[in-house]
């Protein structure tokens, strides 16, 4: 199988695009379960006396809420890197199809 020079370009950009994408989607969304995790130990510390006194309990429902939390940048990532890409050969295609198909219609004529 011969691949014209724009595949080739398309096939790059497909592979730069997963890898790009993926990596700046996954440390984004680990950046948010982190600040998340804080923000909610430091809301947790700030509670009336009584509620969950002691940072130790307010630590441990961090890290709950971490372990809990930690296939999500994973999938949300994957699915920003790969869902994409075959979108973009998909409809790169119909529009060359589309494309085609009137030329034709004209040069019948």
């Amino acid at each position: 199988m011969k691949l014209n020079g724009w595949k080739r370009v398309g096939i790059i950009a497909s592979v730069v695009w997963i890898l790009c994408a993926g990596t700046y989607t996954l440390k984004v969304a680990n950046d948010t379960l982190i600040t998340t995790a804080s923000g909610f130990t430091l809301r947790c510390e700030e509670m009336p006396n009584g509620f969950l006194q002691g940072s130790a309990k307010c630590d441990e429902l961090s890290t709950e809420y971490l372990a809990k939390m930690k296939y999500e940048p994973w999938r949300e990532s994957a699915v920003v890197a790969f869902v994409p890409v075959p979108l973009g050969w998909g409809l790169t295609y119909l529009v060359l199809f589309l494309i085609r198909w009137v030329r034709r219609g004209f040069s019948a004529t």
